[in-house]
This record gives C-alpha cells, sequence and structure tokens, in this order.
C-alpha cells in the first residue's frame, strides 16, 4: 500500500495575553491595539525570508491570520491577587510560508520583533522579584511547524503549551474554523464518560 506523503505544517503559533492595563489602556484595549502591529511586525518579519518567492508588496495577501476569541483566565503561578488575564491566539499560515523553512535565527528574530512590542504597550522585562506576574502585555511564541529551539531567549515548541488552558482552548477554536466543528455524540451508556 502506497501512502502520500503528507504537506508538513508549517503554521506560527502566538499567544497573546495581558491582566493589568498599560499605555495603550485595559487589557482589551491594549491587546486589540496590538494586533495589526503583531501582524505588521510578523509581515516584515517574513518579507526577507521569502525573497524572492513573493513580492513584497503582496506578501499580506499570501499569509492567512487566523485570531481567536478573546477569553477570560485565573492567573497561574505569580501573586494570588492579580488580575484576571485576557488571551488570544494567533495561528498564522498561508503561501508566505510555503517556501520558508522554519530555522533558529529567523525564529529568533521574531521573538526579538514580539519584544519590541511588548516594550510599545508598557511591559518592562527587567528582573523582578514577582515570577509570573501581572503584564500590560505577554507576546508568546508558542511554536513554526515541526522546529525546536532551546535559548535564554526563545524555546520553542513552548515547554508548558500542554498545562496552558488560555493557549489550547483559543488555539482549539481557531483550528475548528478551518477544520469544522466536532459533533459530540451520545455514548449511549456503551462510552463511560
Amino acid at each position: 500500500m502506497t501512502y502520500a506523503k503528507q504537506k508538513k505544517e508549517l503554521k506560527l503559533v502566538i499567544s497573546i495575553g495581558a491582566n493589568i492595563p498599560g499605555i495603550l489602556g485595559d487589557p482589551i484595549r491594549t491587546i486589540a491595539a496590538m494586533r495589526p502591529r503583531i501582524e505588521k511586525s510578523i509581515i516584515e518579519w517574513i518579507v526577507p525570508l521569502n525573497c524572492p518567492k513573493i513580492d513584497s508588496q503582496n506578501i499580506d495577501k499570501s499569509l492567512s491570520f487566523q485570531w481567536s476569541p478573546l477569553f477570560e483566565s485565573d492567573p497561574l503561578g505569580g501573586p494570588a491577587d492579580q488580575p484576571r488575564f485576557i488571551n488570544t491566539v494567533l495561528v498564522v499560515d498561508g503561501e508566505g510560508f510555503a517556501s520558508v523553512t522554519p530555522n533558529k535565527k529567523a525564529a529568533i528574530c521574531l521573538m526579538k520583533k514580539f519584544l519590541e512590542l511588548e516594550k510599545i504597550a508598557g511591559r518592562r522585562r527587567e528582573k523582578t522579584e514577582i515570577f509570573w506576574g501581572p503584564r500590560s502585555l505577554d507576546i508568546d511564541f508558542i511554536s513554526w511547524g515541526e522546529l525546536q529551539i532551546n535559548t535564554e531567549i526563545l524555546v520553542l515548541p513552548h515547554p508548558r503549551l500542554s498545562e496552558r488552558n488560555f493557549v489550547l482552548i483559543p488555539l482549539a477554536e481557531v483550528l475548528s474554523k478551518a477544520q469544522g466543528k466536532l459533533k459530540r455524540i451520545n455514548s449511549q451508556n456503551i462510552w463511560p464518560e
């Protein structure tokens, strides 16, 4: 029996969250204000990686930006009295990624762009005594295809992804839009739940 070779998934997965006001407003306003800036940063990042495959004037049309709805979640770790987080997930794929091989140098470059965006939103990552404390903006690079990296600035795939419902549930929402929602069936007492 012969099987067709499966195309590798080169999707970029980003998680965005905030739980305190920043210079752009409350967490929802901050995330909404940063949404076009995040997309622009990704477009600017991918253009040099893609040359000359896709004209830089049309690169934004070759990418698919799929955003989840906003979700509210309890903070994990950190101070017990901090506010709840607002979270979303962005999945990026499309023709613009077809000719780009995920690689360490490019991934770190994109992470640095995300760190700059956090600064614009008022986040300061300087050494602090509070681990997993309140944040005006948190952009986590979750994965890029099958790329595996372990550096001081970036670990891919995100090491605690399976522990993060605030990433998994929004990600499932995005993927279900593209693949169709599952239909739950009645187990008729055959399958204990």
